[in-house]
């Protein structure tokens, strides 16, 4: 099992950084989290291929879009069914976690933990790598900087930026750019998915914002 557990939090606050974003600090904020009333439950959903179909814990969704469910409450945390892009699996939910499942290219269900921040300054930013790629780094051209490295198939990472802004975003191995995603907005106390999808060279990165169900 993979999870961010293991993955040093990174926080990009400084004066200097919304400088180089060149970004207003003028935005309203965004309330995602505000929902999830129940300390005692946890939060599952899907990432899977595009147009994908899954099922979490009983929850139907018969068609993911560009591959992200929202998440499902579990009321009762415990192991709990789930299934997408015809994969088959489990996953053990713990009281007040959030998770991921993913479904990788290698058609494998591997379940995250993504610890978010929630905090009222900052946007929770979470990249996915579900591709055939061992590792890819998310790059932000208007810092010219890496702002996770190499995160591994079937794996996640996460950073808390500075908000609100709006960025651009390209997934990379090395100085070669495989996919790239423009002008996605982040928000205070909001959450954004950014997943790196494809195989043998046909690659794909969207940008969503993460919602909740139930």
């Amino acid at each position: 099992m993979s999870d961010f557990t293991s993955t040093k939090i990174r926080t990009v606050v400084s004066a200097i950084a919304m400088i180089v974003f060149g970004q207003a600090a003028a935005a309203q904020d965004s309330q995602l989290y505000d929902d999830a009333a129940n300390p005692d439950a946890g939060y599952l959903r899907v990432i899977a291929v595009r147009d994908a179909s899954a099922i979490i814990a009983g929850e139907n969704f018969s068609d993911l879009g560009e591959g992200v469910s929202p998440y499902v409450t579990i009321e009762e945390p415990g192991t709990v069914d789930v299934s997408a892009a015809g994969v088959v699996g489990t996953a053990d939910i713990a009281k007040g976690s959030w998770n991921s499942w993913l479904v990788t290219a290698d058609g494998k269900g591997v379940l995250v933990t993504d610890p978010l921040g929630h905090s009222p300054a900052q946007a929770d930013l979470t990249f996915y790598n579900i591709s055939d790629k061992p590792a890819v780094d998310l790059y932000v051209p208007a810092a010219k900087r890496v702002a996770l490295e190499g995160v591994g198939e079937g794996s996640g990472d996460w950073v808390a930026l500075k908000a609100p802004l709006s960025l651009d975003f390209e997934a990379r191995t090395g100085d070669e750019t495989l996919a790239a995603v423009s002008s996605v907005a982040l928000a205070r106390r909001e959450g954004t998915t950014l997943v790196f999808s494809g195989t043998n060279g046909n690659y794909e990165l969207v940008a969503l914002k993460a919602s909740q169900v139930n």
